[in-house]
């Protein structure tokens, strides 16, 4: 090892030998932050290594990890560098904090192999290194024997050791992200001029919006675009999941992925993507998205209720027959729960019925239609302040999956809201007993679980299971949606009480959620990244179609705080949120899914994606569906509430 280690730094961690020269250089002292850059060098002669790393030990006891971007559950599993969106291992001792951040100029310019780091509870170890890994079980990264070839006096690799003192809060990632964002992501946005003033805007994207809409309603009108008579009224919306072979004219219209259907759910809302083709509609005078709207919005009221409760599908009977269709609910759940409603998805429909009728339209049915919802609510809510994931239709007996989660969130969130609007004392006193319940049980161990973190692609095994911590770090698995959930929470109370307290906590969230975002463009992804977010702890999505929701977020947050990396972190997450779509706007992508499918042309611009480099298979990089209300048109919604209500931007 060459230099001496910081005293500061001797107290986290005590370094093991290894076979490549540790160079350490103080690079930073004082005001609170401390920083070391750890540089790994090949000094010997040129050999092959399956592996090089540099290992380190805690060096106290009292040291507890709080955040890693990935898990890995078994043995040789690590995490790898394509979970490095904003990368950093945290721990935390007493009122001190420390990361490991990799050099990510480094693994951009001088990448010789992938990178790899984990930390270990069992162990109590944490390594930085070189390793090829290979994706697993939906999905993980476990190490593969394959060469690597290491030259002499090569430098191999580089990060770094920061730690905070004094910190005023527990689990506080502000300084992390902020770190990140300003070594890194802050540098890395790809617009400037050369007087340092950031040219970052998102009006150049209304074209992305105007190929979503020629595409739902014009060209690919008759496969997405769903019209019927329900219960007597016309109702319409865009069917949930269209595929690429199904492009007008090259003869495979019929190969449908799943059975036609419209949801109303927390991923996929017929009625969020409605708000915003309305809109849209007004801006450019089209009389026929204002029309179609409506009957969008007619189709959410026609849910039926049931004591208040109401179902989130409408499956058609064939793959024709959507007026002798059938209500039920989303697929997305645990095991013999065909017959339960999940209570986020009917907060997050009605949450967004009162948007609606605050932002474009005081329909009285809408919030006579969430009236006996919001009662039913509170009469499910525990003494706890949590409130169940999932109730039964026939017996109203809530499920014991999710009892007392991080979804209790959406409903805070939905509950103050509804207050916002009504001034019902007992709703908002509902929400902040919610938010106790997150404040005391969830946030303080980052136990963001739902629905999907379990009942989606990413599912429990025996690495992985409800309610249990991972053994290898000690830590929850976690999902974002929930973490993005609090935030909103947090916020709305703090807009309807004026209390501080909750915009200090929903800051806090708020960065746990940053962490997420990514904030470079790896060369090694072969394509653009920059702002986009991934999903979860044990999934590898980049450009995840709700950055467009988490977007929204982030600039509320700057309009409540003044924070100018909020309002860049919310602008370049709406701009990811177009990546991936099929147009020539986007000449890297186009030719992506060229390759995919020949036959696309001009009546395919507006195709896109919901994510990308998603699942074991990931040869592709993207995958051959579209879904309207999860991807081109819930994009559209969220850019028509930045560009046409007042964002300061």
């Amino acid at each position: 090892m060459n230099a001496q280690i910081p005293d500061w730094l001797g107290n986290w961690i005590k370094f093991q030998p290894s076979a490549c020269d540790m160079h350490v250089r103080e690079v930073e002292s004082g005001q609170g932050r401390q920083m070391v850059e750890i540089e790994a060098r090949w000094n010997r002669s040129a050999t092959e290594v399956s592996q090089i790393q540099v290992d380190m030990e805690l060096a106290d006891p009292r040291i507890t990890c709080l955040w890693k971007p990935h898990l890995a559950p078994e043995d040789e599993m690590v995490i790898g560098d394509f979970a490095f969106r904003s990368p950093a291992i945290i721990l935390e001792k007493g009122q001190d904090m420390l990361a490991l951040v990799p050099d990510l100029d480094f693994l951009e310019s001088q990448r010789i192999a992938p990178h790899v780091m984990d930390y270990i509870e069992p162990e109590r170890t944490l390594f930085y290194g070189l390793s090829h890994y290979e994706k697993t079980r939906h999905v993980y990264h476990q190490k593969v024997q394959k060469p690597i070839l290491l030259e002499k006096g090569q430098v191999l690799f580089r990060f770094y050791l920061i730690q905070w003192q004094e910190m005023k809060e527990k689990r506080d990632f502000r300084p992390v992200t902020s770190f990140l964002w300003e070594r890194f992501g802050d540098k890395n946005r790809p617009e400037r001029i050369v007087d340092h003033q950031v040219t970052d805007s998102v009006k150049d994207l209304e074209v992305y919006a105007k190929h979503t809409y020629d595409w739902a309603f014009q060209h690919w009108e008759n496969l997405v675009w769903q019209q019927f008579e329900l219960d007597g009224q016309t109702v319409g919306g865009c069917v949930l999941i269209v595929r690429g072979v199904q492009s007008p004219g090259f003869g495979q219209e019929d190969q449908w992925r799943e059975k036609k259907s419209l949801w109303n759910q927390s991923w996929f809302s017929s009625l969020r993507s409605a708000y915003g083709y309305r809109q849209w509609g007004e801006r450019w005078n089209r009389q026929d998205m204002v029309q179609r709207a409506e009957l969008a919005k007619n189709f959410a009221l026609s849910a039926p209720q049931k004591g208040g409760l109401f179902p989130s599908v409408y499956w058609a009977n064939t793959e024709s027959d959507m007026e002798n269709g059938t209500w039920g609910h989303s697929n997305r759940r645990p095991d013999h729960h065909e017959g339960y409603y999940h209570l986020l998805d009917s907060s997050w429909t009605c949450l967004w019925m009162l948007k609606w009728y605050r932002d474009l339209e005081q329909d009285d049915r809408l919030l006579e239609y969430t009236k006996p919802y919001a009662e039913r609510l509170i009469e499910l809510q525990h003494e706890n302040g949590s409130f169940p994931g999932w109730v039964h239709e026939e017996t109203g007996m809530p499920s014991s999956y999710l009892s007392d989660s991080a979804e209790t969130s959406m409903h805070v969130w939905f509950l103050a809201n509804y207050y916002s609007l009504t001034k019902d004392e007992k709703m908002l006193e509902a929400a902040k007993q919610g938010m106790e319940f997150v404040s005391q049980h969830v946030i303080p161990e980052g136990r963001f679980e739902d629905f999907e973190l379990y009942w989606s692609c990413s599912r429990q095994w025996e690495g992985k299971k409800y309610g249990e911590k991972d053994q290898r770090s000690g830590l929850y698995h976690q999902c974002n949606f929930s973490i993005y959930w609090t935030a909103e929470a947090l916020k709305e109370l703090y807009m309807v009480t004026e209390d501080e307290k909750y915009l200090c906590e929903g800051e806090r969230v708020l960065a746990e959620l940053s962490l997420y975002q990514s904030i470079w463009n790896p060369p090694y992804l072969g394509m653009p990244a920059f702002g986009g977010f991934g999903v979860m702890t044990s999934d590898d999505e980049w450009n995840d179609a709700r950055q467009s929701l988490f977007a929204l977020t982030c600039l509320d947050y700057y309009r409540l705080t003044g924070n100018a990396e909020y309002k860049q972190r919310g602008i370049w997450a709406m701009k990811a949120s177009f990546y991936l779509m099929y147009c020539p706007e986007n000449p890297l992508i186009k030719e992506k899914y060229e390759q995919i499918f020949p036959h696309f042309s001009e009546v395919d611009y507006g195709f896109e994606m919901e994510n990308c480099h998603h699942g074991e298979n990931d040869t592709d990089q993207i995958g051959e569906f579209t879904i309207f209300d999860w991807g081109n048109g819930s994009a559209s919604s969220s850019l028509a509430e930045i560009l046409l209500k007042g964002y300061e931007i």
